[in-house]
């Protein structure tokens, strides 16, 4: 159902998906891995000298402690500063040849990258006091297959570290020395990539609001891959409307329950007028609908309690609307919850459910709406149902399809 004409005043914005085409960086390839080492370390002499010192002493059992720097873990979106004592490099030579892969000859690209690293080493004395410290340099390297096709070079090739993880082996009593092994668990990623123009299937998507809750308290899960969230991006409309109508005469009864007034307005003696722009880019965020009534028979009624029966509904909760085409007429249904102010002081504001039906007719023909407003139990307390009667001009009231990913699957 796709049906757009020229509308006066507020223009509604579509919001559909169409081709676009866009520049991104394309992934080749990606690759996890670890490595380990065990290396064994030279103290600096003046390391040693204060070891020595430190045994002969008698400030015997030694410990040793070994930091890392943070590498930021799987997501940062800025990788911390390690103050070059961790580094991942990737070698500027890319050697290029076939190997066997799933039954046959595959060309693909062989990289070295090198890792260096330079943890903290502490050493203590029986006491807890710090003998020395110093930042021994860990180098060790990998070869790895990716794809990585002509003309790529290793500029196209970006190597992360992921997680570091460092424990000692050491003599603690120092005796005949301190036989210092350091180990590493290296966690890395490799990641190929180049800036590619894609055309794709596309519409904008739009923030939506701060309408969460921050709870006050959360607890930290084990990792595991992020899911995208389900509260963005928010489902796309099926349709849209928008509707500005100067006061109208009414052309049917606006139906009160007793609970109001005495008797419900008459035909002829109010006018109705509607505002509502529902879904403008698709999306339900900003939705407005307001009703107001002018009764022009003041007062009303028959009995004791003849009031004035003006009012203005705000909707302040709107619901997905729901649209139809049938024979070239379409229609509309949205229901949600507002506020009913009544003109008399002395009738007291309501919270209502609203059911708000749109009625768009073929060509040029004039157009309608209905409303009912009711109380929280569904119980009806003002039906204006007109419609049956086209009586709104047709450039003032337009509903208009929204093309959304299923329409396009279901072609």
């Amino acid at each position: 159902m796709i049906c757009l004409k020229p509308i006066r005043g507020s223009q509604l914005t579509p919001n559909n998906v169409q081709e676009e085409c866009i520049r991104v960086s394309k992934v080749y390839d990606w690759v996890f891995d670890a490595i380990s080492t065990d290396t064994g370390i030279t103290l600096p002499d003046d390391c040693a000298a204060a070891v020595a010192a430190a045994v002969a002493a008698g400030r015997t059992p030694l410990d040793v402690t070994c930091e890392v720097p943070d590498v930021g873990g799987f997501f940062p979106l800025d990788p911390p500063d390690t103050d070059g004592n961790a580094l991942c490099t990737v070698s500027s030579r890319i050697e290029r040849r076939e190997i066997p892969l799933g039954g046959r000859l595959v060309e693909v690209a062989i990289v070295k990258v090198i890792f260096t690293i330079r943890p903290l080493i502490t050493i203590f004395d029986s006491t807890g006091a710090i003998i020395c410290q110093f930042r021994p340099t860990i180098s060790e390297s990998r070869r790895l297959v990716v794809c990585a096709p002509e003309p790529f070079t290793a500029d196209n090739v970006f190597c992360r570290l992921i997680s570091l993880d460092c424990d000692t082996n050491f003599i603690e009593t120092g005796d005949p020395d301190l036989g210092l092994q350091v180990m590493l668990d290296i966690c890395f990623e490799i990641q190929v990539e180049a800036d590619v123009k894609l055309e794709v299937l596309a519409k904008f998507c739009f923030p939506r609001p701060n309408d969460i809750e921050l709870p006050t308290n959360g607890v930290c899960p084990e990792f595991e891959w992020p899911a995208q969230c389900d509260f963005f991006p928010r489902d796309n409309c099926d349709c849209q409307a928008f509707v500005d109508t100067d006061p109208l005469t009414g052309p049917v009864d606006i139906t009160f329950a007793p609970i109001l007034f005495d008797t419900p307005l008459a035909a002829g003696t109010y006018t109705t007028e509607l505002n509502a722009e529902i879904c403008d880019n698709c999306q339900l965020t900003g939705s407005t609908i307001s009703w107001i009534v002018e009764d022009f028979v003041v007062p009303t009624g028959t009995g004791t309690g003849t009031v004035d029966q003006s009012f203005t509904f705000t909707a302040s909760e709107i619901g997905m609307p729901e649209c139809t085409e049938v024979l070239g007429v379409t229609t509309m249904t949205v229901e949600g919850a507002g506020t009913v102010s009544f003109a008399d002081p002395g009738v007291a504001d309501r919270t209502v459910l609203f059911t708000l039906t749109l009625v768009e007719n073929i060509g040029s023909a004039d157009d309608t709406y209905a409303i009912t407003l009711t109380d929280l139990a569904g119980t009806a307390l003002i039906t204006f149902a007109a419609a049956a009667v086209d009586f709104v001009p047709d450039e003032d009231l337009v509903v208009q399809d929204c093309v959304t990913f299923p329409n396009l699957l279901d072609d």
